[in-house]
């Protein structure tokens, strides 16, 4: 075979030699809010069932409330109504909950987007800060210290290397 059948050498692209192909390891503080976004988790969970079952105090509070403005709901309707609300509450209180930590594991992924949704979840937390039976101020400090955590410099050099390697290459 004679040289003139191999293609032709091109110049060493000056562009730098694409990263390595495994998984980028995410740095402590990543791991570390991970774990402190799962506690948040945990603490909303424990708001939940705290919030269950105290729902006997809440029917007597409404039916207090309701006669002390001249108004009157039979028992049926009261529990009709409680029912339905403590079904939404389970429902958006587990669909919250499975959310939350989705993100924080797309988090620890490396996945920016996640980043940015748990930052703008611990802002709207702020508002709900006495919710949750003195849980919702517990998970709102853990949700803060998670938020510094992951806009801190080696997690942000995380992120950007994560996106670096799913660029295509040209």
């Amino acid at each position: 075979m004679s040289d003139s059948n191999l293609p032709p050498s091109y110049p060493a692209s000056s562009s730098p030699a694409p990263a390595a192909s495994g998984p980028v390891t995410p740095p402590q503080q990543v791991n570390i809010a991970f774990w402190l976004y799962i506690v948040g988790a945990a603490l909303s969970l424990i708001s939940l069932i705290v919030s269950l079952v105290t729902i006997g105090s809440l029917k007597d509070t409404l039916q207090r409330q309701l006669a002390a403005q001249g108004q009157q709901l039979s028992d049926s309707a009261l529990n009709a109504t409680l029912a339905v609300s403590v079904t939404i509450a389970i429902v958006f209180g587990i669909l919250y909950i499975a959310a939350y930590v989705l993100f924080a594991v797309f988090m620890r992924r490396g996945a920016n987007w996640a980043r940015i949704v748990l930052l703008v979840v611990t802002v709207l937390s702020l508002f709900g800060i006495l919710d949750g039976f003195g849980l919702g101020a517990a998970r709102l400090v853990v949700g803060v210290i998670a938020t510094v955590l992951i806009f801190l410099k080696p997690a942000n050099e995380y992120f950007r290397e994560v996106k670096a390697r799913k660029l295509p290459r040209a």
